[in-house]
This record gives structure tokens, sequence and C-alpha cells, in this order.
């Protein structure tokens, strides 16, 4: 028992100090994930709360994980350990039954499970930690009472700092297709010769209020069938590219995504996912910087998902001169985190990206062209 419980601490310990780091490097990408949870559940009243409860997750799993390597208020750590688990089990259980939220977000970006690989996870991690907690004579400290405090400390400053600034500056490692250095348009399509998707024919007979589906082998003789429709029902999945739901327009509803890529010079794009949500005081800022780039020669590009009529008024009371494009509210979560965000382009390819903490000058942003 001594032994399992030793190797439960340090596996438990790296795990929960490793899975805290990708999301904290992260904190508003997990803060998404929480509200696609509160959705599936119907709790939009905890919507507005996400990006603190998931600062707090991030926080807690991390000094949770080093307090169990220090051997640190065990007691007290064996019993959270144990109900976060518990509840998370039932979370990514309730996920691989029902396949309503399709990646549970434990590692971020950086590592996608499917929803039954997130709850294997959650059961093998409840079993070591019930070894944890039932072997909790076995957890001895680390060090001296002061010198752990001190390491807990100082591991929570540490922590909490890493955490507020990439809230504030973007994340420091990017595991999206829009981080700096990609080429967006190379993004969008799969490589030559790449699989693409098994289909097959599927017909949809009905019979005593039942449907069922066939393929064009069995399709039944009983006249009692009654069909019903035809579909096509992927079986086999090919190459999805990185970047498959980009797609921008402008209020006439004409596609300009490909003329974003056409100019192979530098372009700012401004991205605000939202106009009535994310930082304000920043609209002088981004009319001086459009009007820099207007005098410059260069493109100013804003994208947005707000409707037409919200977005006119907010351009008519913040005298914006530049147009905005419609954009998806999904691809725009992921090209910056931070609303608004600035991500200056050369043809498509990622240059630079910046937060609403941390606008840039024209001067700035010439930096970067040079």
């Amino acid at each position: 028992m001594k032994i399992i419980t030793q190797i439960s601490r340090v596996f438990v310990g790296v795990l929960f100090i490793i899975s805290g780091i990708i999301k904290a490097n992260d904190t508003i990408g997990f803060s998404y994930k929480l509200e696609e949870y509160f959705e599936v559940f119907h709790m939009p009243i905890f919507i507005p709360f996400a990006v603190a409860m998931a600062m707090f997750i991030c926080i807690f799993e991390i000094i949770s994980g080093v307090a169990l390597l220090l051997g640190a208020f065990n007691k007290l750590n064996a019993w959270l350990l144990l109900l976060m688990i518990v509840f998370f089990t039932l979370l990514t259980g309730y996920s691989a039954i029902t396949h309503k939220v399709t990646d549970c977000g434990c590692f971020g970006d950086a590592i996608k499970l499917k929803p039954v690989e997130s709850f294997y996870k959650d059961l093998i991690l409840l079993v070591l930690i019930l070894f944890i907690f039932f072997g909790q004579k076995h957890l001895k400290p680390l060090m001296k009472f002061t010198l752990q405090n001190i390491a807990l400390s100082v591991a929570f400053l540490v922590v909490t700092f890493f955490t507020f600034y990439t809230y504030m500056f973007l994340p420091v490692k990017d595991f999206l297709p829009y981080k700096v250095g990609n080429n967006i348009p190379e993004k969008m399509v799969c490589p030559p010769g790449s699989p693409i998707d098994s289909v097959v024919m599927m017909f949809i007979y009905e019979k005593n209020g039942v449907k069922e589906e066939f393929d064009v082998n069995h399709i039944p003789n009983d006249t009692n069938y009654k069909f019903v429709d035809r579909i096509d029902k992927v079986v086999r999945e090919g190459c999805k590219p990185p970047i498959h739901d980009f797609s921008l327009t402008n209020t006439d509803g004409l596609n300009y995504t490909d003329s974003l890529f056409a100019n192979k010079g530098y372009k700012l794009v401004l991205v605000q996912k939202s106009v009535t949500e994310g930082r304000k005081g920043l609209e002088k800022q981004i009319a001086l910087l459009a009007d820099d780039c207007k005098k410059d020669g260069k493109e100013f590009w804003a994208l947005t998902a707000t409707s037409a009529e919200t977005l006119e008024t907010y351009r008519h009371q913040n005298q914006l001169a530049f147009n905005y494009y419609t954009v998806d509210a999904v691809p725009l979560k992921s090209m910056v985190r931070s609303n608004p965000g600035l991500i200056l382009m050369k043809g498509g390819v990622v240059i630079k990206k910046w937060s609403a903490y941390n606008f840039p000058t024209y001067d700035i942003v010439m930096r970067y062209m040079q």
C-alpha cells in the first residue's frame, strides 16, 4: 500500500501540475470550454464568471499538485482531490455518453482528448486518488512546516502571476492554427493526396412508427416499410484542415476571404468578436491605427461577429471610418485570445499578435514590419 500510494502521489501531482500549467497558459480558451459546459447544462447565469472560474481552477489544480508532492496539508488536499475527481469523472462520463461536449479541455489545445478518452483518464485518476485518500498515513512531508509553507506561497505567487499574465498578454505558447509564423491560407487546405471522407448512401424507412437505416444492398422489400429520406453517412473521416471554418463577408453578404490574403504585403487585422464586450476605451487608439495604416498605404481589416445593427450604432458612436467584416465567433476566438485583439500579417502569414492590454501604436507595428 505504501509503495502504490507514493507512486500515485507522484503521478497525480505531476499530472495536475502539467494539466494546470497548460490550461493557465490559455485561461481565455479554458473559459470558452467552461461556457460550453454551462450552455449544455442550461446554466447561463455562470457564463459571466467563466474567466474567473477558469483562472481559479488553473491555480487550484497546480497548487494541489505541488502540495501533494510536498506532502503538505495531506488530509485537506486528499479530500479536495477526491471531490474534484468525482465531479469531473461524472462530467466527462456524461460527455462520453451524450457527445454534447467533444473536448473536455483538460489539456487545453495542446492535447485534444475525445470524450471517452477523457472519461478513461479520469477513471484512472479516480483510482489513484483513492489510493492517496486511504493511504494518507504514508504521505510524509518532504520538508519542515515553515519551509513547506514558504514553498507553497512561492508556488502560489508564481502560478497566479503566470495565470494573470497570459490572461492579459496572450498565451506564452500558442497551440492554435493561427499562431505566429503560420500561413493561414495553407492551413485552410489539406495536403495533396490526403484521404477524403468515406461516405455511404443510407436510406431511412419507417415501420410502425420506428425509423431504421438501410444501405443500398439491404433496402427492405416489406411493403409495411415506408420510405422517409436518403442521407449520406460518413463512415470514415478524411483529412480535416486545421482551419476549416474561416470565412468573412461584408454587410451585403459578399465573401471577402480571398481578398484578405490577396495583398502579399503587410496588413493589420483587428479581431473584435463582440463590440459590446471586451475591454473598453480603445476606440480612439483603434481609429488612429486604422488612419495611420491608410496613410502608410497598408490595409486595415476589422473582423467581428457582432450583428449589423449593433455594429452600425457602435461605429457611429465612436466615429470609426473603416468597415467591419463578419466572421463566425468560433474562428475569431481562436485567432487571438483577446477582445479586441490585433494581428499583423504579411500576405497570409501571422507576424505578431497584440492583446487589448498592450495595444500598440503604429510606430511599434512598423518595427515588426521592418
